[in-house]
């Protein structure tokens, strides 16, 4: 029995050291790692959002195509040049965007240390009023405690050819408690819209 209690006593004291030493440890702005409760009622309370729109020229809207991990879309029969406005033919030219724009729309889920954001910076251009030609969309996610561990973007409707259209970009965290070994996976995810006229908006989030 009582070898027992020793290697209880042991174990107990292990636990308390490893969550002492996650509990002094500061991570990102000073920031640390929290209880689970209190983590959990952090990363779900609070949010706040934020949305940025302006006009871009042709070659910026083209830039944006080889971003890292960008989502591209082209109306048929255009090249890359072509579908932002860079055609050299008549024939090209009205087929090919007229204006091009740029939008970075952000939501925020938690408060702070355990708060999650998703950005969508999405480039586009279009025949103005009529239809989309060109998207180019790059989702990136982050926060204080919680890192990202993956993000994905998806039209979900409208698109070339439309004249508006709607991006879902969706992430997937990693925040960490007090104990090493318990670590929140929350997922969000963000939709926006954008037409023809260079207009956009936040139309859905969860």
């Amino acid at each position: 029995m009582r070898i027992k209690l020793l290697v209880a006593g042991a174990v107990t004291g292990l636990l308390a050291t490893a969550g002492a030493a996650s509990a002094k440890a500061p991570l990102a702005g000073g920031a640390r790692p929290l209880p689970v409760a209190e983590a959990t009622a952090l990363a779900a309370a609070g949010g706040s959002s934020g949305s940025t729109t302006w006009a871009v020229s042709a070659e910026e809207a083209l830039a944006a195509a080889s971003q890292p991990d960008a989502t591209v879309s082209v109306a048929p029969g255009l090249s890359l040049r072509e579908a932002v406005g860079l055609g050299s033919t008549a024939a090209v030219a009205v087929e090919a965007a007229s204006g091009c724009a740029a939008n970075a729309a952000w939501w925020q889920w938690g408060t702070w240390p355990y708060e999650q954001r998703i950005t969508d910076t999405t480039y586009w251009c279009a025949v103005y009023g009529d239809h989309i030609t060109y998207r180019s969309s790059s989702v990136t996610g982050g926060g204080t405690l919680c890192s990202t561990n993956w993000t994905g973007s998806a039209l979900i409707s409208g698109g070339i050819g439309y004249s508006w259209f709607v991006m879902r970009s969706s992430a997937g965290f990693s925040c960490p408690t007090v104990i090493p070994w318990i670590t929140l996976h929350p997922s969000h995810y963000l939709d926006v819209s954008r037409n023809s006229w260079g207009n956009s908006a936040i139309v859905a989030t969860g």
